[in-house]
């Protein structure tokens, strides 16, 4: 996994976007690598984009895919830096995907 991140001033307000790609295995670990060691650079001006690999809330998993322990560490680590996943908020109910994979049931 790796993730680019970019400042910039716009209007006099500081603005940071955050992209993370996060491996295929251990997402979770990396996302929450990334979240801790960027901590003192994330505030109210920073989006966060990209593709964590992984599905953070039930109606974001496949049928075969669950919330594990893992998945709801990093749910906290999100809460704890105070990040609010915007698609979710806006689409509470929607179960869309960007990529779904019926034979690996992800």
């Amino acid at each position: 996994g790796h993730y680019i991140m970019v400042q910039w001033s716009m209007q006099q307000e500081e603005l940071t976007i955050l992209n993370i790609y996060a491996p295929n295995t251990g997402a979770p670990r990396f996302i929450k690598q990334v979240l801790r060691d960027l901590q003192k650079d994330l505030d109210s001006y920073t989006i966060i984009v990209g593709d964590f690999d992984i599905p953070l809330s039930i109606l974001d998993r496949s049928m075969r895919q669950k919330i594990n322990k893992d998945i709801q560490d990093l749910n906290l680590a999100l809460d704890q830096v105070d990040l609010t996943d915007i698609y979710r908020t806006l689409h509470s109910k929607a179960r869309e995907h960007t990529f779904v994979s019926l034979p690996h049931g992800t």
